[in-house]
């Protein structure tokens, strides 16, 4: 018998009762003119996670409603090791699920993404027998919801943007200065992770103004934390990794960086495919059996076509062959890293050239009976 899959989970029953659909601004039910998703949901130039917390209380509710829902289906802890009540499934398989529930219920998609990727990250560190956040496992098996607070747009390519900052409080605690580090996609979170700079040593002794190698004496650290709310959070803050900034350099920052990336780019892939194939639904409708000229054989829906092909090659890339217990050995240079920002940034930005074009195909119609 074949293994569960998470998109196994995501029947169609259960995806015809999600509403984590973005609305506004579309003219028509089915959203087929639709924009895809509000840019400042995905903000910044590498399509960073940070954006704006939901727009309305109706919009939290639904999305509430939605993830309940989708925790009721266990499709919340599918990244989990089977000892803790998951599917164990690989990154690829996460990512397929994101890009089948964001074809439905793409804000939805967008609010558990969090979650997905720091329980995966947490299940790769646990499998190479990394124990220090075996806690979010644990916290993840009883139904606490995971959040990521990234503070600026583009901070997502780092865990922590270099204008935050945050200070030591005593045993092991810290501060965090940076109001935005707590905006968040996800609403009602147990836990949301924080991240920031430490600026440690401040200046050189010497004077010399030369910038901080990582491992330096002194040189600033990046602090990686989640913070806890509600009664059933104890300890209510917990750090789970501080590192000199620059590349990181352990299994479960580095997990998490490509179980991030891979997961959020599939679900603004599958909102972008979602406009497009609605927008070419709806223009096909509309034209003439049989006339010259027909809408769908101008280059905005070949050219469109093209451009999705490429950005669910490039997520594949990354997923397909990141293996259960990530490589444990040194990556010289971050290419690793630098192949993950890549194809996050390629899909970002063929996501807006897809719905630009997408806005051309919806508008054919017109243009053709000129």
């Amino acid at each position: 018998m074949a293994a569960i899959r998470p998109r196994d989970l995501l029947s169609d029953a259960l995806l015809e009762r999600l509403g984590g659909t973005w609305r506004e601004g579309r003219g028509d039910a089915g959203g087929a003119r639709g924009a895809g998703l509000p840019e400042n949901w995905l903000a910044g130039a590498s399509g960073g996670a940070a954006g704006t917390p939901p727009a309305s209380r109706d919009v939290a509710a639904t999305l509430h409603r939605d993830i309940a829902k989708l925790g009721d289906a266990g499709y919340l802890n599918v990244a989990l090791p089977p000892e803790f009540g998951g599917l164990g499934c690989t990154l690829r398989q996460a990512a397929c699920g994101q890009r089948r529930l964001a074809r439905r219920a793409p804000l939805t998609a967008l609010a558990v993404s969090a979650h997905l990727y720091w329980t995966g990250a947490a299940a790769d560190a646990y499998r190479t027998g990394d124990h220090s956040v075996r806690w979010i496992l644990l916290e993840a098996a009883r139904g606490a919801l995971f959040a990521a607070g990234h503070g600026a747009a583009g901070g997502d390519l780092r865990f922590a943007d270099p204008r935050s900052r945050c200070e030591p409080t005593g045993e092991s605690g810290y501060r965090f200065s940076s109001p935005a580090v707590l905006s968040s996609l996800t609403p009602a979170w147990d836990w949301v992770a924080v991240h920031a700079v430490h600026a440690g040593g401040s200046a050189r002794p010497d004077r010399s103004g030369r910038p901080y190698a990582p491992g330096d004496p002194g040189a600033p650290d990046a602090v990686l934390a989640f913070a806890g709310r509600g009664s059933r959070c104890t300890p209510a803050f917990r750090v789970a990794r501080v590192q000199p900034v620059g590349t990181p350099g352990d299994v479960f920052t580095t997990s998490a960086m490509a179980w991030g990336h891979s997961i959020l780019a599939s679900v603004q892939y599958s909102d972008a495919r979602r406009a497009f194939n609605a927008a070419v639904a709806a223009t096909a409708s509309t034209a003439a059996p049989g006339g010259a000229g027909h809408p769908l054989d101008q280059w905005p829906v070949a050219e469109a076509g093209l451009r999705l092909d490429a950005m669910k090659a490039k997520i594949a890339e990354i997923t397909h062959p990141w293996p259960l217990v990530p490589w444990a050995a040194p990556d010289p240079g971050g290419q690793r890293l630098i192949s993950i920002f890549a194809m996050r940034h390629e899909v970002a930005d063929g996501a807006r050239q897809v719905l630009s074009l997408t806005a051309r195909i919806a508008n054919a119609p017109a243009v053709a009976a000129l």
